[in-house]
């Protein structure tokens, strides 16, 4: 087990599992995996970095990094915000299955920190994140990959309104939405609805422009699009599947993002 150190995170990175994929698993990421290929340029190149922010999701992480695609081209990176509970030890637990780097908050930052230490770390191509409470369907991203690869897009955010199967948003949460998705159009001139989709994806040459957000909480989903358009990046939603959560309870409200933005 390898560790890495920077200011305030640890780094694990757990047994590197090489090309070992279950028959399941490349069943059902193959168009994936085929589609990578031609990008590919030398056989140890990151092409997609798989970021999971985490704080207090014992319940599903485990699950959901088993769930998630396999391969020397993708590195999944785990951000655990200081939990209470047991996720680090449930992440620790797919050891041997994937390969993945953790990194520990020593105190918690919330979910733009998060995010934010997972992109610095990461060395694909292009930036996946995806949230951690199993909301998101992982064969969704190759959806939120190809327009980016393709020179289609600079930035996409996966969008339940025009998926096929999605779940109803409690009225606040939507009427957020629909405020915010209002003054995108207003200042900017696009409509993005789903505009607190954590489940989103984005050119590395990116990062340097996310870096320059000021939010570490939840109000980050917002300033990560408003920052995307001042640089003038094309920014598009992509249908994707969207669940309810089975176990605890979604941290993103329009009251967590008020509290932020105060």
């Amino acid at each position: 087990m390898k560790t890495l150190s920077s200011e305030k995170e640890i780094g694990l990175t757990l047994k590197d599992p090489g090309l070992e994929l279950s028959e399941e698993n490349s069943y059902r990421f193959q168009e994936l995996y085929d589609y990578l290929d031609q990008f590919r340029q030398k056989e140890d190149q990151i092409l997609i970095s798989i970021i999971l922010p985490a704080y207090n999701e014992e319940s599903t992480i485990k699950q959901i990094l088993e769930s998630l695609p396999n391969g020397k081209s993708i590195e999944i990176i785990v951000i655990d915000d200081n939990s209470t509970d047991n996720s680090v030890q449930e992440i620790q637990k797919v050891n041997g299955k994937r390969k993945i780097t953790l990194l520990k908050h020593q105190k918690n930052k919330g979910y733009g920190g998060a995010v934010t230490t997972g992109i610095n770390q990461a060395k694909g191509e292009v930036i996946v994140t995806m949230d951690s409470d199993g909301q998101h369907c992982p064969k969704d991203i190759i959806s939120l990959i190809k327009p980016i690869f393709n020179g289609e897009a600079d930035y996409t955010i996966g969008s339940r309104y025009l998926g096929s199967n999605h779940y109803d948003l409690p009225i606040i949460t939507r009427l957020g939405e629909a405020i915010i998705e209002k003054l995108l159009k207003l200042f900017f001139g696009q409509k993005i609805m789903n505009n607190q989709n954590g489940f989103r994806a984005f050119n590395k040459k990116l990062i340097s422009t996310l870096n320059c957000a000021k939010y570490n909480g939840f109000a980050y989903a917002t300033e990560a699009i408003i920052l995307a358009l001042i640089d003038k990046s094309k920014v598009v939603e992509c249908p994707v599947k969207v669940y309810d959560r089975e176990y605890g309870y979604s941290k993103i409200g329009m009251f967590n993002l008020i509290l932020d933005l105060s």
